[in-house]
């Protein structure tokens, strides 16, 4: 009789249904970058003189003057065309190249800008200023009247992200304000006050998805629709007003886009100050600037980011 014996027999499989699959994707890192980029001067001619009686503070003409007769007849420049009073003003400034958020300060140059009687002379010209930043300013203002104007540039620089594709609704807003202080303030020497101060804003900026330029910003920080502060898709300005006494002036507080797609690649921002007294028809004499030294701090403040709400 036989006898049967089982044999179980195991069958083994290396590949016991596995899936697998590998996927790569990439990250797009750029983030904004915002500094002050120029200034400018320039100081226009009076057309008349002022002349003064310094004893009794009345209006005078040295026509008047006879001879062999006490006459105290002082009288400022006008419109004569030799004058050159207003080279009287002028700014220093401190300079470099740009560099990006983080890296080190190129080297720094020094420089004085003097002003004109007509246009205003800059720092930098033919876009220059959006490859270089200030660090330091000061202006220095020795001509007989008040009327000098000038003027701080600030750059903006666009993240280098499309943003027409972003599922979230990035809104991008503008924040200005300016302030001056007195840093010498007693014996009536406020300089805000005896130059009758004022500040105004004009800032442009050049959106995604609109005008020439459409995409985000690029390595070239003038490729772009903006001149001087103009040409942009998106533009603010002000009329010039008066400082309140150490008032910190809002100026501009509102959107730059309303769509997603349109973020702000570039924007330029002109911060405009003048020695608004030179118009001071009612009182000539306050036109007259003050022998004794006048110290002013002027802060500005400038803020373009995405928001919920202004």
């Amino acid at each position: 009789m036989r006898k049967w014996i089982p044999i179980l027999m195991t069958l083994a499989s290396s590949s016991a249904f596995a899936v697998q699959v590998n996927f790569s994707f990439n990250v797009n890192s750029s983030g904004p970058s915002i500094y002050p980029c120029d200034a400018g001067i320039r100081h226009m001619s009076h057309t008349e003189e002022i002349c003064y009686d310094r004893t009794t503070q009345d209006s005078c003409s040295p026509k008047d003057c006879t001879d062999g007769q006490e006459c105290s007849c002082v009288c400022t420049g006008g419109n004569n065309p030799t004058d050159t009073d207003y080279s009287q003003d002028f700014f220093n400034v401190s300079y470099a190249d740009w560099a990006d958020n983080g890296s080190p300060m190129p080297t720094v140059s020094t420089t004085g800008i003097t002003a004109t009687d007509d246009v205003f002379a800059t720092i930098f010209a033919k876009k220059e200023e959006w490859n270089k930043q200030i660090t330091a300013l000061s202006f220095n203002l020795g001509s007989e009247r008040y009327g000098a104007e000038f003027y701080l540039d600030v750059c903006y620089r666009g993240p280098q992200i499309d943003y027409a594709g972003n599922g979230a609704n990035n809104k991008f807003a503008m924040n200005l304000q300016s302030t001056v202080t007195d840093l010498i303030s007693g014996n009536g020497l406020s300089y805000s006050k005896l130059s009758d101060f004022k500040v105004k804003v004009t800032a442009t900026c050049d959106l995604q998805r609109l005008g020439d330029y459409t995409g985000p910003a690029t390595d070239d920080p003038t490729a772009h629709q903006i001149t001087g502060v103009t040409g942009g898709d998106k533009s603010f300005s002000t009329s010039y007003t008066s400082f309140g006494a150490g008032a910190n002036l809002s100026l501009v507080k509102d959107w730059i886009n309303q769509s997603n797609a349109q973020a702000p690649r570039f924007c330029k921002i002109r911060y405009s100050f003048i020695e608004n007294m030179r118009n001071n028809s009612s009182d000539l004499q306050s036109q007259i600037r003050r022998w004794r030294l006048q110290e002013a701090r002027i802060s500005t403040f400038s803020d373009i980011s995405s928001k919920k709400e202004l």
